[in-house]
């Protein structure tokens, strides 16, 4: 059946033809819950999950969750992943995502900050070819004094691949002190790509600190020339800055061994 998916807070995302993706998907998701106890640290891997799946996690005091997210080229043609979180007083919410390639990927990930000294960290790589496509939609919630956000993304784009990601930072009212911040960049490797990066911020509290920012672009000339200077050829120079992409999501891993893991099977 038809499901809209990925559908944004802020309704000024019609106009850019982004408030919402129809995608065919069963009428129910399989579902995953994550229990912690206060204080406890834990870190979950998935990679290439079912077709849809909702991920749940609400977070009591000092507790902190890192999910990891991963598909393969090999992977599922299509997937959903319908990400929630809740945290209470100074829990954390980590969501790493990694996209090596494939067919649709469709990705929502929501953390509602609700208890002072929250925090919420979104770490997203994707490289995508062909014709495949990647939505995402992200958003920080603050509801909690003095909590903190981040929603990184670094990705690259090539051939006729088509990406949309929408990037919320919504401070409510009554979140004095919150800070979020978001940052993208995408490495252009064709004419033919469609990118749409869409960072929105809301404000219902004066006493906060937003930001955004977007590098976005084809490979530097002057940095490939010296690189080909040094004796790569330019497939060659041109393939290392797209695997750096990658794999600055991937060193932002706190983990060592999941690192280590992730470059031996996929970087």
């Amino acid at each position: 059946m038809k499901t809209i998916i990925n559908k944004p807070i802020a309704e000024t995302y019609g106009w850019l033809h982004a408030g919402g993706t129809a995608v065919d998907l069963p009428e129910e998701p399989a579902r995953e819950v994550f229990s912690l106890a206060p204080g406890e640290t834990k870190t979950v891997v998935r990679t290439d999950a079912d077709l849809y799946v909702r991920y749940e996690a609400e977070l009591p005091e000092g507790a902190s969750l890192h999910f990891i997210e991963i598909k393969s080229a090999d992977g599922p043609e299509k997937t959903h992943a319908d990400i929630r979180a809740v945290c209470g007083k100074d829990a954390h919410f980590r969501w790493t995502r990694l996209l090596f390639d494939g067919q649709a990927t469709y990705d929502n990930c929501s953390a509602e900050l609700a208890g002072e000294g929250s925090s919420f960290t979104a770490d997203i790589g994707y490289r995508l070819s062909s014709d495949h496509i990647y939505d995402v939609n992200c958003e920080a919630v603050h509801t909690g004094k003095r909590t903190g956000s981040r929603i990184l993304s670094s990705g690259v784009l090539a051939d006729e691949a088509d990406k949309l990601l929408r990037g919320t930072i919504d401070f409510k009212s009554g979140c004095a002190g919150a800070v979020g911040n978001e940052s993208e960049e995408v490495l252009l490797l064709s004419e033919n790509i469609r990118n749409r990066s869409v960072p929105v911020i809301l404000c219902d509290e004066e006493d906060v600190v937003g930001n955004h920012g977007a590098s976005i672009g084809r490979p530097d000339e002057n940095l490939l020339y010296y690189m080909e200077s040094r004796g790569l050829r330019a497939d060659e120079a041109v393939e290392l800055l797209a695997a750096a992409k990658l794999a600055a999501v991937v060193n932002r891993i706190p983990d060592e061994k999941i690192r280590e893991e992730i470059r031996e099977k996929y970087l």
